[in-house]
């Protein structure tokens, strides 16, 4: 069976699909695109839902260069009572007809909730359609507990789950531990628990601005870890093409 490229590794991936779970990070949509168009020349891919992404592949903004995600499972909205149901909007045969390099797929896992059952089920047949179909998987499991559990052990634990599934790519948060050697250190200890690149999932820019990002970027890429997915903090920036460059070199490097 034919398998799907691997993702060349470092890379830095927009992450672009908040706003189909309802977390709405700009409202005017033609302002959010034009965000997305000025960061992606420095990234290497991009994560986002089905209308962004045709909209980005129709003004020419993808290069051949670039990875391409279909975000699959939306249905799990921010906030929500039903946020674990998170099921296909999405599919595998529509990444392919589409002419994308590959799905993004979320899973949470939540050991007190009887919906991660049929979450890890769904989750085995997209590894499986995915390489059927020649698509690389990024995959994003995340541990919860009523929100995601950031602690080592925690994603290490989501990391082992996917990977053993089958995930060709991880994407997972940076362990909230200290900054700088503690938090290399548990990089490398997430890296070390699979066989498989793994990303690390940015989070919004924060009042302090770029430097607790870039920060969280060099710690990520000392510990070891294959790149960054990173969405928010690069095109809420008020210069996204500048953030997402200073990201790049940061990976790069």
């Amino acid at each position: 069976m034919t398998r799907p490229d691997r993702l060349p590794v470092p890379a830095v991936i927009l992450a672009a699909d908040h706003r189909a779970r309802g977390v709405v990070t700009i409202e005017n949509y033609r302002e959010y695109v034009e965000a997305l168009v000025h960061a992606l020349p420095a990234c290497d891919g991009i994560l986002a839902t089905a209308q962004p992404l045709a909209d980005l592949a129709d003004g020419g903004h993808l290069a051949p260069r670039h990875r391409t995600y279909l975000s699959l499972n939306r249905t799990g909205l921010a906030g929500s009572v039903f946020e674990l149901d998170d099921r296909l909007v999405a599919s595998v045969p529509r990444a392919g007809a589409d002419g994308w390099t590959g799905v993004k797929h979320m899973t949470r896992i939540d050991m007190e909730d009887h919906a991660t059952s049929p979450a890890l089920e769904l989750l085995g047949r997209v590894l499986e359609q995915a390489r059927s179909a020649a698509l690389e998987a990024l995959i994003e499991p995340l541990m919860w507990e009523g929100r995601v559990a950031r602690d080592t052990e925690s994603i290490v634990l989501a990391a082992v789950v996917a990977h053993d599934m089958g995930a060709p790519v991880i994407k997972v948060p940076v362990p909230a531990v200290a900054p700088g050697a503690e938090r290399q250190r548990a990089v490398a200890r997430v890296v070390a628990s699979v066989g498989v690149p793994v990303l690390f999932l940015g989070g919004p820019l924060g009042a302090a601005g770029r430097p607790p990002v870039l920060d969280e970027v060099r710690d990520v890429m000392d510990g070891g870890g294959s790149g960054m997915a990173i969405g928010r903090a690069v095109y809420q920036d008020p210069d996204p093409a500048e953030m997402a460059g200073l990201v790049a070199e940061l990976v790069h490097q």
